[in-house]
């Protein structure tokens, strides 16, 4: 007798999750196993609050759309940590509930999109359907731009587990492409503002910093990327003044700079939230850890009497800022056509994982050695993933811990798709008119 699926995302969303949605959906579309696909609004709440919404009754063309729609608004996600055993009743009220409705529509196979906290969800909710006696396959598909979703670098260059997460491609090309143009706002404007601060996504985990580096694996712009993992740990005053000294060192060598750190950089206090899993959240901080860099380097701590500050610059002129929000993982026009091909596949793998009868597993993406680019698509216990966090490569971080070394840049180039476009490069100098001598101007005198 064929049965029903519920499908549901949790956690912060990406560019590319829905077409993970519509890869389970058009997988199970076709099978003779499965009637009804539901997606449960606003992630594992959605069950709990018995809020489903049909997703085979949807047009081909909404389902087809959904592989052009960024984030989680399609069907929504949430922040949600079910009870462990040990909490007692709310265990037993949650669990139950999520019983109740999984029978109420006949659900066979549960599908939850999401980073390691998920997949515990995962893995949760497949014991407890199992402790009461109910057939369900659940299944796990990896989601995060984090990307610390999977195991540790192998000798053969690729990660154990799974080599990377969707959502990651295009966090890494939208950076590429934000240091590619910021890059030419700093060539514009460094007679005055010599230092440009980026701040990338990341709580203390430096993927998508390190991804500031596919802007120029040429290393020929002054760019430093400042790894959490490259940072002490309990001292915020020695970080700041670390990258004071590269700062001015790069300062000495281009006469400008522009610095990408993590937004979990430890700089001193920002003022931080934590959402119900005890993360923290950035995004909703008191500041940022590229306002305290940047406020160090101008100075503002040590003000005159007349209220001017006395900045740390080695060079004339001032330290800017530049903190992306939420865009970093949305922004659809920037997404990678390789994420967004395999964020569908994984999708569609899970699905078939459990068509085949699998459950308590989560959908994988593994990369061949060597070139050319290649993955295949596997699978890995989900208490294997559960609540484990991947570690940024420490043979990744550049001796001078103010890079990441080729070896990064070579893993992860791959999956931001297309070339970056060329910008123009003009000459250095033209002809000068013979017999002038140099003249300093009157106000830099």
């Amino acid at each position: 007798m064929p049965m029903n699926a519920v499908v549901a995302q949790s956690g912060g969303p990406t560019t590319v999750i829905n077409n993970s949605v519509r890869g389970v959906l058009e997988k199970l579309a076709s099978s003779s196993k499965i009637r009804t696909v539901y997606g449960a609004r606003m992630g594992i709440l959605g069950v709990l609050q018995n809020d489903l919404i049909d997703l085979s009754a949807q047009s081909p063309e909404q389902v087809a759309l959904l592989a052009e729609t960024p984030s989680a608004g399609a069907i929504g996600s949430c922040r949600y940590k079910l009870a462990s055993k040990e909490t007692g009743e709310t265990y037993q009220e949650d669990y139950a509930r999520i019983i109740e409705v999984f029978k109420a529509h006949e659900v066979g196979c549960f599908f939850y999109i999401g980073g390691n906290d998920s997949m515990d969800t995962a893995h949760r909710v497949g014991a407890m359907a199992r402790d009461a006696g109910l057939e369900l396959q659940a299944v796990g598909i990896a989601k995060t731009v984090d990307n610390d979703v999977g195991g540790p670098l192998q000798e053969d260059g690729t990660f154990a587990l799974c080599d990377h997460n969707p959502g990651y491609g295009s966090v890494a090309r939208y950076w590429a492409l934000n240091v590619l143009e910021a890059n030419e706002e700093n060539k514009a404007s460094h007679t005055s503002d010599r230092v440009l601060v980026m701040q990338a996504m990341g709580r203390k985990i430096g993927f998508i910093t390190a991804s500031a580096r596919l802007a120029d694996p040429n290393r020929e712009m002054p760019l430093l990327v400042i790894m959490p993992e490259a940072q002490s740990k309990d001292d915020p005053q020695a970080n700041l003044d670390f990258i004071t000294e590269n700062v001015n060192r790069v300062l000495g060598e281009h006469g400008r700079c522009m610095v990408v750190i993590t937004e979990g950089a430890n700089l001193g206090d920002v003022g931080i939230l934590r959402d119900s899993f005890g993360h923290a959240q950035f995004s909703a901080s008191q500041t940022t850890a590229a306002h305290l860099l940047m406020n160090h380097l101008n100075g503002t701590d040590r003000r005159d009497s007349k209220g001017r500050a006395h900045s740390r610059l080695a060079a004339s002129g001032i330290a800017r800022v530049d903190v992306p929000g939420t865009i970093q993982r949305r922004d659809i026009s920037r997404a990678s056509s390789v994420d967004l091909e395999e964020a569908y596949r994984v999708g569609e793998h899970a699905a078939a994982l459990a068509l085949d009868g699998k459950s308590g597993v989560m959908a994988t993406i593994l990369r061949r050695p060597g070139e050319p680019y290649q993955v295949e698509y596997g699978e890995v216990p989900l208490e294997v993933v559960a609540n484990a966090e991947r570690r940024f490569p420490a043979e990744w971080i550049a001796p001078g811990k103010t890079d990441v070394t080729d070896g990064f840049v070579r893993w992860a180039m791959p999956l931001i798709g297309e070339p970056l476009p060329p910008f123009a490069r003009l000459a250095e100098k033209a002809a000068s008119e013979a017999g002038l001598g140099e003249y300093v101007p009157q106000g830099l005198r």
